[in-house]
């Protein structure tokens, strides 16, 4: 159960930091509103910004860097915190995302099974930067992969 914990944790990590669509689909007030001291009229148009909300400090124990520990508490029991949106929020979010985390767990454990993904020596640290486009994709880098051997 424990790995099953941790797979979890790393999936949602892996999708907080690599999160490849960073504007929700666009919404519109339905009535007047006040936020965090802001007059928001009704029928604004709002454009939630979600690699915000998914890199805010104070929201994750470690905003800044990839650590699937902002997915588990203090007994290494699996949380997923309000702030943890990748398939938005709210009456139009995401309706597959039910769909796309069950294979997201099915892909990873069949990959990790089969395949040891092994960072090359000569690679030097990973390098986070994302490359802007329709959607955030990161920089092209190598990875060597070898089949596990079968049990």
């Amino acid at each position: 159960m424990f790995k099953s914990l941790l797979i979890q944790a790393v999936i949602h990590e892996v999708q907080r930091i690599a999160n490849t669509v960073p504007l929700s689909v666009p919404h519109c007030t339905t009535k007047d509103t006040e936020l965090m001291g802001y007059s928001i009229p009704r029928g604004t148009l709002i454009i939630p910004n979600l690699t915000s909300v998914l890199n805010e400090e104070g929201q994750w124990k470690f905003p800044n860097e990839f650590n699937p520990e902002n997915f588990l508490n203090d007994q290494g029991e699996f949380v997923k915190p309000e702030a943890f949106m990748p398939f938005s929020a709210g009456p139009r979010m995401c309706l597959g995302e039910g769909l796309a985390r069950m294979e997201l767990f099915l892909i990873m454990v069949t990959l990790l099974r089969k395949f040891k993904f092994i960072w090359p020596e000569d690679a030097g640290e990973p390098d986070y930067t994302q490359v802007y486009g329709v959607t955030l994709t990161p920089k092209p880098y190598c990875m060597k992969i070898q089949l596990r051997a079968t049990q």
